[in-house]
């Protein structure tokens, strides 16, 4: 069945998603539903009106890009993004660093799917997966500003045992050395802003992941993931995992491998 937002369809070349090896379920791997948010302030639109041809522009363009790098904005528009008229629809989608590509695709369908449903013509909102984010709006945010909209931070429910203050003070060095990572990246404006690692803590081996999109480049991600962790001590405080994210930048750290690579 054609994929639609609204009432036109969109007919995407998306790539079945396989079952995942009994190897890479061990690690953890989902894509689950995290959070929405419906942005009210844009309004909603009607069917067939200008704003929804425009929508599926926009999808259409993106369900056709190739996805390697795991980042796409488009609009109907042509760039540069000036001059924006009313009824211009933007769409943003970021897949995680090891869902590029069919991966990244298959994530999109279930991202468009899902906002459909939970912001109903909503001709702004964003929804979190484990493995994608996905943002519409009506208007371009630029090619470097930061999106701290729709904070948001999720913990395991797990409580920590062991030396808490070791674990902190290691987790935090841990978070300095990926915010770095992912920080020389966007100054390099080389690759994708996505950076991974482990460390030990006593007995334990901490896993870590942390993303921007692809746009931040210059300082702009590790300003960005500075704010989202650094700035939020208490989010995730005592449980053996936390997820941190806003709509610019995502964070991770788990006492268990949750991705592919």
């Amino acid at each position: 069945m054609p994929l639609s937002f609204g009432s036109v369809p969109i007919l995407a070349a998306v790539a079945i998603q396989l079952l995942l090896i009994s190897s890479v379920s061990s690690l953890n791997i989902t894509n689950e539903y995290l959070h929405h948010a419906c942005n009210n302030t844009q309004g909603k639109y009607k069917p067939g009106s200008v704003f929804e041809e425009n929508l599926n522009i926009a999808l259409k363009n993106i369900s056709a890009f190739n996805l390697q790098k795991g980042f796409a904005l488009d609009s109907n528009m042509n760039r540069p993004y000036k001059n924006i008229p009313p009824d211009t629809a933007f769409v943003m989608l970021q897949c995680r660093g090891d869902s590029y590509g069919s991966k990244c695709h298959s994530c999109l369908t279930t991202a468009l799917s899902g906002l459909r449903k939970k912001c109903p013509r909503n001709k702004a909102g964003t929804i979190w997966y484990d493995q994608c984010t996905l943002d519409i709006t009506t208007f371009s945010a630029g090619d470097s500003r930061i999106l701290y909209d729709d904070y948001l931070c999720i913990t395991n429910p797990k409580d920590l045992s062991g030396d808490k203050k070791m674990f902190d003070k290691k987790k935090k060095d841990f978070t300095d050395k990926l915010i770095s990572e992912a920080g020389k990246l966007g100054n390099n404006s080389k690759g994708s802003l996505y950076a991974t690692g482990e460390t030990m803590i006593g007995t334990k081996k901490l896993y870590g992941m942390m993303q921007c999109t692809d746009e931040l480049y210059e300082n702009g991600c590790s300003v960005c993931l500075d704010w989202l962790v650094l700035q939020h001590p208490f989010c995730g405080d005592g449980k053996q995992g936390v997820r941190y994210m806003c709509r610019s930048c995502n964070a991770r750290f788990e006492l268990y491998p949750f991705l592919r690579t």
